[in-house]
């Protein structure tokens, strides 16, 4: 009796701490399976946030040339628009002369139908018939020719200055119907263009905003500026050596070489790129975000798209193209180690290897790469380095 119920006792409290050791097991399992689930989202987070940030000046890039393929599309319509236009005022003014000189013809005409209304119809029989002698009647009879073909000739006149009116008033409202349809498309392009610069600036805001994306600008910006640099001094060297081997030939007696390099030759003295305001100084400057501090190669000029940037002096272009970072920028060698950078342009008005005077029109403002809204970014090197225009404005 003792046994049949010690049995089952003894075999259940056996059991009892292996079913909690397995209730253990499967919570900790059901933990680890959380764990790995989290990991592996956040895993996607990171894979969708590096997609999403890309390389920012990529971007820019090709939207700037969508923006530009719209403004050229804009201004071929806006052009079109205005030929239209004129050829509207043209055909309106010939439409006024010809309604005038109608109004002549007609009034003529009128009073010739009023006379003979008031006097009768004239007969022509009569007049040939009361002729005194043949001299008489030859005179008569050149009256009434004269008098019928300019009854003809007026209302020829009249018939033909009305259709011409017709016609005009035809090729009015087709030229009008033509400036309505440029109208529009010139609205869709305008409004093209604008949805692509509200574009350009979101993927900035952005890049302002998102941490990773600022890093990401700011250092694409520092290495188009350390590629600069690396360029300067090479071109120095290049220079440098170019000179040592036209005096090493000059002094065996070989003479100058035809590829001995001409030294550009600016004043040293710079002028002021354009006149506007200075929206941001040259240095070291604090992130209004992030709070971390960034440096600063030049100085930002505002001024409005489309304004004239000048030469702060006389030198060689050495770049004028797209530059990471600095959308359209050119550069600009003033020799003796001087250099000068412009850069966010949205046009270019020289090229690479062109020399350029003092105050010459070398691009035009712009908002081009990392920048939020138009104005000049201006830099000045020296053997290369950035350092502080103000030392030479």
């Amino acid at each position: 009796m003792f046994k049949k119920y010690v049995i089952p006792v003894v075999i259940a409290a056996l059991l009892t701490p292996n079913f909690a050791v397995l209730a253990e097991d499967e919570d900790l399992q059901n933990q680890l399976s959380d764990v790995q689930n989290r990991m592996a989202q956040e895993s996607e987070k990171k894979a969708q946030a590096e997609a999403v940030i890309g390389s920012v000046n990529d971007r820019l890039y090709t939207i700037q040339q969508q923006l530009e393929a719209a403004q050229r599309d804009y201004q071929a319509v806006a052009n079109e628009l205005k030929a239209t236009e004129e050829k509207i005022v043209a055909t309106q003014a010939e439409l006024e002369k010809t309604r005038a000189r109608l109004q002549v013809r007609e009034g003529v005409f009128t009073k010739r139908v009023r006379d003979i209304y008031m006097h009768g119809q004239l007969s022509y029989l009569d007049v040939v018939l009361g002729a005194k002698d043949f001299s008489d009647f030859s005179n008569r009879l050149e009256l009434l020719r004269r008098i019928i073909d300019a009854d003809i000739t007026l209302i020829s006149d009249i018939r033909k200055e009305r259709a011409v009116i017709e016609t005009a008033k035809q090729e009015l409202e087709t030229q009008r119907a033509r400036q309505a349809q440029l109208r529009d498309q010139a609205a869709a392009k305008r409004d093209e263009i604008e949805s692509r610069r509200k574009e350009q600036q979101a993927i900035l805001y952005q890049a302002q905003n998102d941490k990773a994306m600022a890093e990401q600008a700011y250092n694409e910006y520092q290495q188009s500026s350390q590629a600069i640099a690396e360029m300067l001094r090479q071109r120095a060297a290049d220079r440098a050596a170019q000179a040592a081997a036209a005096a090493a030939q000059a002094s065996s007696g070989g003479g100058g070489g035809s590829d001995y390099y001409q030294p550009v030759s600016g004043s040293g003295a710079l002028i002021w790129p354009v006149n506007g305001v200075v929206t941001s100084p040259y240095g070291y400057r604090t992130h209004p975000i992030f709070g971390t501090t960034i440096y600063h190669s030049g100085i930002d000029i505002g001024v409005d798209y489309g304004t004239p940037v000048h030469a702060a002096d006389g030198g060689v272009v050495v770049e004028a193209g797209w530059i990471s970072g600095y959308g359209y920028a050119v550069i600009i060698d003033h020799g003796n180690g001087l250099s000068t950078l412009y850069g966010h342009n949205q046009e270019l008005a020289v090229s690479e290897g062109q020399s350029v005077s003092q105050g010459q029109v070398i691009a035009y403002a712009g908002s081009t790469g990392n920048s939020t809204g138009p104005h000049v970014h201006f830099e000045v090197r020296a053997n290369g380095d950035p350092v502080d225009p103000s030392a030479y404005l």
